[in-house]
């Protein structure tokens, strides 16, 4: 998805990179294609930063609380305006996709239906999911 990229952009660029971003991005943005569906995974930042510290990858140790909410609102206003594509915003917080067999499902059910518009998927938590 194109349009996430420049959030980077804007939020680690200064002025001058930005502006060559930008004229880069108007040429590459015209053949970009459009995505089937896109998936949000939202979450809070204190949430987000818990995740990060707990996976230890290097390059993410210096990511800061302040650059993460920037970040997150970027996206957030994002998701909220975007048309090109039917989107999918998944209420992350409570939610573990990578060990939990029960949340992959769900989502899968949730992607399986989708066909147009903004969605909407609150998951039920481990503890409301019976048996694990």
């Amino acid at each position: 998805l194109l349009e996430k990229d420049r959030l980077f952009a804007e939020a680690t660029l200064d002025h001058d990179e930005l502006r060559l971003y930008e004229q880069i991005y108007e040429q590459i943005a015209l053949e970009a294609p459009v995505p089937d569906l896109v998936i949000y995974l939202q979450a809070p930042v204190d949430v987000l930063m818990r995740r990060i510290s707990k996976r230890g990858r290097g390059y993410e140790r210096h990511i800061d609380m302040n650059y993460l909410q920037r970040l997150s609102d970027a996206y957030t206003r994002l998701f909220h305006d975007y048309a090109a594509a039917p989107v999918l915003i998944v209420n992350a917080t409570e939610i573990d996709l990578v060990d939990n067999e029960r949340d992959y499902a769900q989502l899968l059910e949730q992607i399986r239906v989708i066909r147009s518009g903004r969605h909407y998927f609150n998951p039920l938590p481990l503890e409301l999911q019976g048996g694990v």
